[in-house]
């Protein structure tokens, strides 16, 4: 049955009786026949049933589950290896940071000045950080999609635009008018 919007006080009366002659009445069918057909809580069914029920989950194992440890012989580092460590810890303690070059001074110092409400301080900071190209921030690509345009810089020094004419770089290398090879237009 779908709950009507439209009540007012006598519908409300109403379903407020129908919700307590409901109520009654179950009590009525529950004190007339709970003897005979209502459930039997006595102790001795629910100890009984409790009982059932542990019996049917399973007991945890009594042995131990635990893996064997496998020790793998230790590399030995080489001098040289020792050395170069040791003289950059003693140089830059951000030596070992080997995946980004280290910021300059200036710009490092920008941090220290002011707050970010400002626009000073580490706002500053990170703007003219991103300034920079990521391979002038970083020895090498980090991610996959940094290597698109990696080095980009030296591909467009090799190339120049016809002196008399478009660029049709783009078509000439990939586009395909009708099927997979290329068939250029002769006219």
């Amino acid at each position: 049955m779908g709950r009507e919007l439209n009540m007012d006080t006598q519908r409300q009366n109403f379903w407020k009786e129908a919700i307590k002659k409901e109520a009654y009445v179950r009590l009525a069918w529950h004190e007339k026949y709970s003897a005979e057909f209502g459930r039997d809580s006595t102790e001795e069914k629910k100890l009984h049933r409790t009982k059932k029920l542990t019996e049917m989950v399973p007991k945890p194992p009594t042995r131990s589950l635990t893996l064997p440890v496998i020790s793998y012989p230790k590399k030995k580092p080489t001098l040289a290896a020792i050395n170069m460590v040791t003289a950059r810890n003693s140089q830059d303690p951000n030596a070992l940071l080997v995946e980004m070059r280290s910021v300059t001074p200036g710009v490092r110092n920008l941090l220290y000045h002011g707050f970010t409400k400002e626009g000073r301080g580490r706002y500053q900071y990170l703007q003219t950080r991103k300034l920079k190209k990521p391979e002038d921030k970083y020895e090498y690509p980090l991610t996959t999609s940094w290597e698109y345009g990696w080095r980009l810089d030296d591909v467009q020094k090799e190339f120049h635009a016809p002196q008399f004419g478009r660029s049709r770089i783009v078509r000439d290398t990939f586009f395909r008018r009708t099927g997979i090879l290329y068939d250029p237009i002769t006219a």
